[in-house]
């Protein structure tokens, strides 16, 4: 009998031991509760003892999470804009405990979902539709200062945004497209148009180096340059003459032959 109960006792006091023992994981941190209250401070990963029955240790991970968030928004020309946000945070270590006492294990739905939608609709109405998809590096930064802004005092640390998706209304797309096609028409206009310029150019420069090489052969026939061709072309036809004159002329004049002194 007294074998019995020291088997008992020792049962017990080795189950309690197994009740007071929590290990925390590497990447969280663990809220003590006594009773339904939150107990001061955190409590770090590892092993960890706590009252059995009496107390319990919430964990809480501040592992880097990420949270995929679709919504629709205005841009500042009051287009419908459709996006799909990814939102890198983590809960901060050292605010674990304020975050769990004042909104337990539920933040992501109850601060960073919230928080998103309202930073998304705030930050998109300050750009233009096409601004968005111009400047979307600067509207992400702008997006993710704004979240800073609402969830750092409040434990939760905003890490990295990205902007997945934007989508337009249909009738913004056509719009779109239609601008697309007028700007490479009229990209191909100027094209042409410089082409025409560098041929008017090409055949002006061509035809001011016609008129100069024709200024410069007249200033080169001079009266000696004309007498000499005269005298040439009397040495070809005396070379062609068999000495003989003419049986028939026309009225009275003789042909003469010029052949120098």
């Amino acid at each position: 009998m007294k074998n019995t109960v020291i088997g008992i006792i020792i049962g017990v006091l080795v189950f309690l031991f197994v009740l007071s023992i929590s290990t925390v994981p590497t990447g969280h941190v663990g809220i003590k509760v006594r009773f339904g209250a939150v107990q001061d401070n955190y409590i770090t990963e590892g092993l960890n003892f706590k009252l059995p029955i009496i107390e319990s240790i919430k964990k809480m991970d501040c592992r880097t999470q990420r949270v995929d968030i679709e919504g629709e928004a205005a841009s500042k020309d009051l287009q419908t804009v459709s996006t799909s946000i990814a939102v890198n945070y983590r809960v901060n270590q050292e605010q674990a405990f304020t975050l769990y006492k004042t909104v337990g294990m539920s933040y992501e739905t109850i601060l960073v979902r919230p928080a998103v939608q309202e930073a998304m609709k705030t930050s998109l109405a300050q750009y233009t539709a096409e601004e968005l998809i111009t400047k979307r590096t600067e509207v992400a930064h702008d997006l993710q200062t704004a979240l800073i802004e609402k969830l750092e005092t409040k434990g939760i640390v905003i890490e990295s945004i990205s902007i997945i998706n934007l989508d337009f209304s249909q009738a913004y797309n056509n719009a779109i497209e239609a601008k697309q096609v007028a700007e490479q028409e009229a990209k191909k206009a100027e094209q042409e148009l410089e082409k025409a310029k560098i041929e008017a150019e090409k055949k002006i420069v061509e035809a001011q180096a016609e008129a100069e090489a024709l200024k410069v052969q007249k200033q080169e026939i001079t009266t000696d340059l004309l007498d000499l061709r005269r005298i040439e072309n009397q040495a070809k036809w005396i070379e062609k003459w068999n000495g003989q004159l003419p049986t028939t002329t026309l009225g009275e004049s003789i042909p003469m032959i010029d052949i120098g002194d």
